[in-house]
């Protein structure tokens, strides 16, 4: 029997079913994740297609392709994002197929997916049925503190604005004020996520001393990168991280430490990203010329 949930969102309600005989693990995980309040923006590079965070961390590989049609729907390993395709699509990256839009509510994905587009970002809600043991989300706490305060840091700002954000509606330098803060802030986490994507694929290729030497760079280059922004929630957790990456014994909990380090970042980045204007600035933009000084 499929297995059906649905998005609500700029002002529709879409349903989709499970691929679980094709993605059994990105969709017990995202089962595992349900009920769960996001927002939506629309993708920067691949067309039509509306993206909102999840707050678990899949691996990618699993029932992945590069290319996809209307009413797929997708996870993003990079950045821990549900992918709904609803129109012309540009393929980006490699997704995790794990559902489809019913093809009755496929033009309301459309509607949704143009107001979103327009609005630059709206809630979405994502619930289903109770089926067996999904929907209960674990409280099962982990032997390392870290860990559990990470998770539990994600959870503080999964739905309210974190105060690091906050700032950045504030934060201005000379001589250009906020934008330049905002957008660098947003490269930054964007690509400190890159990074713990490279050390978290490493630890298994290398020896654990190895793997941490990896992780304990990443994070300080990204510590201190963010430190110039502010964010001082981010870095303080951050330098707790390093703290126990040095202790750490055993690669499974450096793997488990640094994919939950990846959806928090994400999550920082996303509330960072929702702000920014994206759909209004290519119509404002006009790039400059350098002269030729002959």
């Amino acid at each position: 029997m499929d297995k059906i949930f649905e998005m609500e969102m700029g002002g529709e309600k879409i349903r989709a079913r499970l691929l679980t005989e094709d993605a059994p693990i990105t969709c017990k995980a995202f089962e595992e994740a349900m009920p769960t309040e996001t927002f939506a923006v629309n993708a920067k590079f691949a067309g039509d297609e509306t993206i909102g965070m999840l707050s678990f961390y899949v691996p990618p590989g699993e029932n992945e392709v590069p290319s996809v049609e209307p009413g797929d729907i997708g996870y993003y390993p990079r950045s821990q994002t549900l992918c709904l395709f609803y129109g012309e699509i540009m393929p980006f990256g490699y997704i995790n197929l794990f559902a489809k839009v019913l093809p009755e509510d496929l033009e309301k994905s459309v509607t949704a997916g143009k107001k979103i587009l327009n609005a630059g970002s709206m809630p979405l809600t994502i619930t289903m049925p109770l089926t067996g043991d999904s929907n209960r989300k674990s409280n099962r706490q982990h032997t390392n503190p870290t860990i559990n305060k990470v998770i539990a840091s994600i959870n503080n700002i999964w739905e309210t604005e974190p105060k690091d954000v906050a700032f950045m509606r504030t934060h201005k330098r000379p001589p250009m004020g906020n934008f330049p803060c905002v957008i660098y802030s947003n490269f930054d986490l964007f690509w400190g996520t890159e990074n713990l994507h490279v050390a978290s694929n490493l630890v298994n290729e290398l020896e654990l001393e190895a793997a941490k030497k990896v992780a304990l760079a990443y994070l300080k280059r990204t510590q201190e990168r963010l430190g110039k922004w502010g964010f001082p929630e981010a870095t303080s957790l951050i330098e707790e991280s390093l703290s126990s990456i040095a202790k750490i014994d055993s690669k499974e909990d450096l793997m488990t430490l640094l994919h939950c380090l990846n959806v928090y970042l994400n999550r920082l980045g996303s509330w960072i990203d929702a702000m920014i204007p994206w759909n209004k600035m290519d119509d404002n933009l006009n790039l400059l010329h350098i002269e030729d000084p002959n």
